[in-house]
Parts: C-alpha cells; sequence; structure tokens
C-alpha cells in the first residue's frame, strides 16, 4: 500500500479513536473526525463514505491481524515455536493481540458501536470454534450443532467484554483458561 494511504488511513484511526473517548460513537460525526485528523474531505472520503465505514475498517485491521494464524516473535508475546494447531496457544495469542489494542477496544466496548464490534468479532471467532469443537477439544453437549457453536463463540466474545470491562487486569492466559473452563 502507498505509503501516503498507509499514512492518512493512520491519521483518521488515531483521530476517531480519540473522537470515540471523547464524545462516544451516537454523537461523533465525519467532521469530527475530519478536525481531530487534520485530513481534507476529499481527502477523508476517497477512502471512506462514512463514520461507520472508518469503524469497519479498524475492526478488519484489528481481526485480521489477531485471528491470523502467523505465529511470530512480537513486541508483547512470542508464540513463534507454537503451531497454529496448539488451540490453547492459539487463543492465548489472540487474547494478546486484544490486549495489544486496550485502549481503542474499551473505547468501542464502552461506546453504541459494541454491537457492530462484536458482531464481527464472532464471524471471525467462529472458525475456530468450529475446529475447537471438530476437534472434540470444547464438551460436547446434547444439542444442535449450531447451537452448541453458537455457546462456544458467545462464550468467547463474553470472556473478551469481562476482560476488557474489569480492566484487562488478568493475564491473556487466565482469560484463556477461563474460556476453557466454561467449555470443557
Amino acid at each position: 500500500m502507498d505509503k501516503r494511504v498507509v499514512k492518512t488511513r493512520h491519521l483518521i484511526y488515531q483521530a476517531f479513536a480519540a473522537v470515540l473517548k471523547e464524545k462516544g460513537y451516537s454523537k461523533m460525526t465525519v467532521e469530527d473526525i475530519l478536525q481531530a485528523s487534520g485530513v481534507s474531505r476529499s481527502t477523508f472520503y476517497t477512502h471512506f463514505r462514512t463514520k461507520e465505514d472508518v469503524l469497519s475498517s479498524i475492526s478488519e485491521g484489528i481481526f485480521h491481524h489477531v485471528f491470523s494464524h502467523s505465529l511470530t516473535v512480537e513486541e508483547t508475546h512470542d508464540f513463534s515455536k507454537s503451531s497454529i494447531f496448539e488451540y490453547s496457544h492459539l487463543l492465548t495469542h489472540i487474547f494478546y493481540h486484544l490486549h495489544d489494542e486496550k485502549d481503542l477496544i474499551t473505547a468501542i466496548l464502552a461506546s453504541s458501536s459494541k454491537d457492530a464490534f462484536l458482531h464481527d468479532m464472532r464471524l471471525h471467532v467462529m472458525p475456530i470454534v468450529e475446529r475447537l469443537i471438530n476437534d472434540k477439544l470444547v464438551k460436547s453437549l446434547d444439542v444442535p450443532a449450531d447451537l452448541l457453536k453458537n455457546k462456544v463463540c458467545e462464550d468467547f466474545v463474553l470472556s473478551v467484554v469481562y476482560w476488557f470491562e474489569n480492566g484487562c487486569v488478568e493475564s491473556p492466559e487466565r482469560i484463556k483458561d477461563y474460556f476453557f473452563s466454561m467449555n470443557t
């Protein structure tokens, strides 16, 4: 991606996060984002149509990285020697990435954009949930398969929401343990 595009998007994302913390999502306008970012209206509209598009782009960026199967040495953690098929490590890795975006995710979860963000999270976590169920790493209940998938997915989302609503004071490993305790 062109360096100018990266820089512009970064300015818009930073402004979005700042305005989100200050005003909340429902009161935020594109004009607020423009003022905070210093980006011109025409430049903004070259990249996004609405504030919802900005949120969607931010969410996609977070989830693309968080739910990627790349296990490399990173600033806050190192799972480079782990296998993506070790689900305990994979989930811990996901929780570390969510924690790395703590300020932004906390602001999103405290705003009216929470539902849209959690919807996107559910879409991204569902393939992992399906693998956990297929590999019998979560408790099999005598319920329809779709109900079990949704239950396990909601347990993941509930774990994330609990963690962020309580200031992320517990470690990613502990949150992973809570998730597995609810499902094994």
